[in-house]
């Protein structure tokens, strides 16, 4: 390696990035991604290393730093389509990262694929009669890394969010539908929409976009002096301005499901409060019962052991709840976070109202 070239990269940042390595024309001929811009530059030119047939071509090396390791992976992806380097032939055959689409057809049906422009194109052109109904076009989530575990997350999800895969004509219900992981058919379909917002509310949570979410839970002392909380997240981050307390003024006793149903109730009517992608209740299936015709999807998030951060999930659209460990880790940490934090802050309230009757 010449001196100029080596000095050049012990120079490159250590954060996240594309980097491109140029011959002496400066035409690029090769672009990658690393977390570490330098240490992945430099493990390039250890001898033995796979492409090292042409660093001998290579005479400087350029990189833009983003802010996160997805980043680099989409903006590489890119770079690479634009420029076509030489060496760079693994994306030869135009590989993309997997998409989640949603067609535009009345009950869409859900499909990864790594082509979704190619795919929206094709829904453009028309619907089957059947299926005629909708005028927006697919919905499409993504890019999504891992394809593996992204199809892993759909088979498990499926079982709260049954969603449609099939072509059949909704007259003629798939085997998917006799399992209870299809509403496109029956009665259900009537809510198959709703249904479908909760499962792409999760899929942009998995993807790191700023989905709005919003947590419940109750607080009392032998069902006296009873209050809720709200707490509202945008992504993974918590969004403090959106906090929301309530005291119990319907429910007498200790009764969480219908305390619970009272809070969002009168949540619900203050539209000038931005509505939430995705409802969250700090409970299991009682807390949930109450709460199946909400016009928001909702789950629930049933603690087996806080200390060891475990729980089970529930929808009002499946028959079974599933672990929280099938979740990827992006949506499981959020979703422990919220419940986290609405007990906090329900707790935080119970404890000054109790504070106060003692005075």
């Amino acid at each position: 390696m010449i001196k100029r070239l080596k000095t050049q990269i012990s120079q490159l940042p250590q954060k996240p990035g594309v980097y491109f390595m140029k011959n002496g024309k400066e035409e690029i001929i090769y672009i990658g991604k690393a977390i570490n811009i330098r240490k992945r530059v430099q493990s390039h030119f250890v001898n033995g290393h796979s492409f090292a047939k042409f660093y001998p071509q290579v005479r400087s090396v350029d990189y833009i730093t983003v802010r996160t390791e997805k980043d680099a992976l989409v903006l590489e992806n890119q770079l690479i389509k634009k420029h076509q380097p030489k060496y760079n032939v693994e994306w030869k055959d135009d590989k993309n990262y997997a998409y989640v689409v949603f067609t535009n057809e009345k009950y869409p049906r859900l499909i990864v694929t790594r082509q979704p422009k190619t795919f929206q194109k094709k829904e453009s052109r028309g619907r089957t009669s059947e299926n005629r109904g909708s005028t927006s076009d697919a919905v499409i989530i993504g890019p999504f890394v891992g394809g593996f575990e992204l199809r892993k997350f759909l088979f498990d999800i499926r079982k709260l969010f049954p969603y449609r895969t099939c072509k059949n004509k909704l007259e003629k219900p798939c085997l998917y539908y006799d399992l209870g992981l299809c509403w496109a058919h029956g009665p259900e379909a009537k809510r198959h929409g709703l249904m479908l917002k909760g499962l792409q509310a999760l899929l942009r949570l998995y993807n790191g976009e700023k989905v709005r979410t919003e947590c419940y839970d109750i607080s009392n002392t032998q069902g006296s002096l009873s209050v809720g909380s709200m707490v509202s997240f945008r992504g993974s981050r918590a969004d403090k301005n959106m906090y929301r307390r309530f005291k119990i003024k319907t429910v007498t006793g200790s009764d969480d499901p219908r305390s619970v149903l009272e809070i969002v109730t009168r949540r619900l009517r203050h539209s000038e409060w931005p509505y939430p992608d995705l409802i969250v209740i700090d409970g299991g299936r009682s807390q949930l019962s109450k709460l199946k015709y909400l016009p928001i999807p909702t789950i629930a998030l049933a603690k087996l052991n806080r200390e060891k951060r475990t729980a089970t999930i529930f929808s009002p659209y499946g028959k079974t709840g599933i672990p929280l460990s099938l979740f990827p880790v992006e949506i499981a940490n959020t979703l422990l976070a919220l419940r986290d934090e609405s007990h906090r802050f329900a707790i935080t309230y119970h404890r000054l109202r109790r504070t106060k009757e003692l005075i």
